[in-house]
């Protein structure tokens, strides 16, 4: 009797100590996206605007994009006045074009699409494609992460929630550009969680009907939208991509032994060991040598550079 008593105490106090690692846990990413958002908000300094300046000795497109700061970089002066630079230096950049392709990298976006060994294939044909059919455009990497802890969890902030200022932002500057730049074609293009984030920018901009997407291999944890300027390759045209297909048991098996031989990643408790393996697949996979079977795209695979080029030609022939 001493015995079960004694054993049912030590299985007690695991338990509590179990749960309060979970409690703890949950804390810290609370804690940690909420620190994220004041971070977002604050960084930028008090509230000013652009009433620091001359607003009558401004030309009417500087006024316009003080405007659009105000909409979406906050109430920051310095803030609004770092997004005015940008957005008039891409200005500046695009006019005299007749279509810019925005490059939504892949990851957690810290590195410019044209360095990805896949989507580097299919851009080069984009841009083949495009100079075969007359155009004169230019390229925009657009870099969303920065290379820093809270920039890579603010991405992730904004991943689990769609990309709320991230796509308002990206979708406000290429409005912007559409509005002055007349005759302007878009083209927002990403692979995987890029695919996602352009996806996002997307559909913000259904009513503008010089934006077209091309969309390659959306992981399942981000929302699709389908419209008819938008091109969404969720195969490769040799075999299925188990993450947009959402086949975990395929992820699961292709990765056994990373996951649950070599043990990688330490864990204290089950609920630490779950967490650390979830984070293995659906995390940053590739650089913790995780394989997503079927989640690779290139521009000479049958699902990707034919289905490309007959979308670019559709929708961009100038005959």
């Amino acid at each position: 009797m001493i015995k079960y008593g004694r054993e049912r105490m030590r299985f007690m106090k695991s338990k509590r100590r179990l749960w309060l690692r979970m409690v703890a846990v949950a804390a810290v990413v609370i804690i940690g996206l909420a620190g994220l958002t004041a971070y977002a908000h604050n960084r930028i300094g008090p509230v000013s605007g652009p009433m620091a300046l001359e607003y009558a000795s401004m030309s009417p497109i500087e006024r316009q994009a003080w405007e659009v700061a105000s909409q979406v970089a906050g109430s920051g002066e310095a803030a609004q006045e770092q997004f005015v630079g940008r957005l008039l230096d891409l200005y500046d950049r695009i006019k005299g074009h007749d279509l810019v392709i925005f490059c939504a990298p892949g990851g957690w976006g810290k590195r410019p699409m044209e360095t990805d060994p896949q989507a580097s294939t299919w851009l080069a044909g984009i841009e083949s494609v495009l100079t075969g059919l007359g155009y004169n455009y230019v390229e925009v990497q657009d870099i969303r992460t920065e290379s820093s802890l809270p920039g890579t969890l603010l991405e992730l902030k904004e991943q689990l929630t769609h990309y709320p200022s991230k796509g308002k932002e990206l979708a406000a500057k290429i409005d912007f550009l559409t509005q002055n730049i007349s005759g302007l074609k878009v083209i927002i293009t990403g692979q995987s969680n890029g695919a996602g984030f352009a996806g996002e920018v997307t559909n913000r901009l259904q009513a503008n009907p010089n934006v077209y997407s091309v969309q390659v291999g959306i992981p399942f944890w981000h929302r699709v939208f389908h419209n008819s300027r938008s091109l969404i390759i969720t195969e490769n045209g040799i075999g299925p991509d188990t993450l947009t297909r959402k086949d975990i048991p395929q992820i699961l098996k292709n990765n056994w032994v990373q996951l649950f031989v070599m043990n990688k990643m330490p864990a204290f408790t089950p609920f630490d060991w779950l967490i650390s393996r979830a984070f293995m697949i659906f995390g940053p996979y590739n650089v913790l040598g995780m394989e997503a079977p079927g989640h690779d795209y290139f521009w000479d695979y049958p699902g990707v550079g034919p289905v490309i080029q007959a979308f670019l030609e559709r929708n961009f022939s100038l005959e």
